[in-house]
């Protein structure tokens, strides 16, 4: 399984309702209608703790594919490319913004069965 973790931060301009709606009802499910994803889950989050030094992390994207090349033939689908222009509307584009990152290993130590080790 091929996984990847993504840190997305909004605009600004953006409010915190309309980033969610737009990830849940117009972003997403770009995903949902491509057979190559295996699995797909957002996590919203609001920052407890913060120093100021960097905006807030507004959602973590988790999606899973078979293989890398499973992934790179998603991206290059039609309705992934529309999706994608429309996310410079809600989300910064840069790499403090939309942060993509392979998951290497998942250690779980408690809970998921108390696996010791997926």
């Amino acid at each position: 399984m091929f996984t990847m973790m993504t840190v997305i931060r909004k605009r600004p301009n953006v409010t915190t309702e309309e980033f969610r709606r737009f990830m849940r009802y117009e972003y997403g499910p770009t995903y949902v209608g491509l057979p190559e994803t295996r699995s797909y889950v957002q996590y919203y989050l609001s920052d407890v703790m913060s120093d100021g030094a960097e905006p807030p992390i507004d959602a973590i994207v988790e999606i899973s594919f078979d293989s890398e090349a499973d992934m790179r033939r998603a991206l290059q689908a039609e309705s992934y490319q529309r999706a994608a222009a429309l996310r410079a509307e809600y989300m910064c584009e840069t790499s403090v913004g939309v942060h993509s990152a392979v998951l290497d290993e998942k250690v779980v130590l408690v809970g998921e069965g108390n696996a010791a080790h997926v």
